[in-house]
């Protein structure tokens, strides 16, 4: 296992250097299209890996040019985790209930949106550049502080503008329900915030005796 980000770089580095001399990056980016077809799927992924890290609540805020999601998982990014997000089809996740090393393939339908995602938790800040390689962002951490992960994706995808961009995921936020929040043990209430201040959530409440009801304030019209 590599022991720092910029050992990980050096070896994805040489990686996409491969690929590229053998013409396999548009094949690999055609694969993970036909993986992941439906639109803003990667919204799911990021819950996910908010529910491996035992979070509570999350977050998405949208802009006209980009999207961030931040939520409160107890558990922060390793350096393992850098190397599982930056991969392709590795998962550590097998022997570990709240890993977020599954990531490595699902998290890659960020990259119909974005060419450089941004990640922050824990010690560790980057940007992921050609799929795979994590380069460390000197800046300073942003107002969610040590303890929260926090993803930002602009929406720089040449191949899909940002206003299509923003609209296919303002309509899949503006769609998630109740039956969001059934499939999620650990997370009690999803937020999101669109461009125009408009503010939607789900939430779960616990009523005592194994009994809850879920309240949802959702945005139905498209703007």
């Amino acid at each position: 296992m590599a022991d720092d980000i910029a050992d990980i770089a050096e070896k994805r580095e040489r990686l996409v250097e491969a690929n590229r001399e053998n013409n396999f990056e548009s094949g690999l980016k055609r694969l993970l299209k036909d993986l992941y077809p439906d639109n803003a799927h990667f919204i799911y992924e990021l819950l996910q890996n908010a529910e491996d890290a035992r979070a509570q609540e999350v977050r998405f805020i949208l802009h006209e040019d980009r999207i961030e999601f931040e939520h409160d998982g107890e558990r922060l990014f390793s350096i393992n985790d850098v190397d599982a997000i930056t991969s392709i089809g590795f998962s550590n996740k097998r022997h570990d209930a709240t890993n977020i090393g599954k990531f490595g393939v699902g998290f890659k339908a960020v990259f119909a949106y974005t060419e450089t995602p941004e990640v922050e938790s824990g010690q560790f800040h980057f940007q992921i550049h050609d799929m795979v390689v994590p380069r460390p962002d000197r800046s300073s951490r942003s107002k969610s502080g040590d303890k929260q992960t926090r993803f930002v994706l602009p929406f720089n995808n040449p191949k899909k503008p940002k206003d299509r961009a923003r609209s296919e995921i303002e309509t899949l936020l503006r769609s998630l329900d109740a039956t969001t929040l059934l499939f999620l043990t650990h997370i009690r209430k999803i937020e999101y915030l669109l461009p125009d201040s408009s503010l939607g959530y789900i939430e779960r409440i616990g009523l005592g005796k194994s009994r809850f009801e879920i309240r949802v304030q959702q945005l139905n019209e498209i703007v």
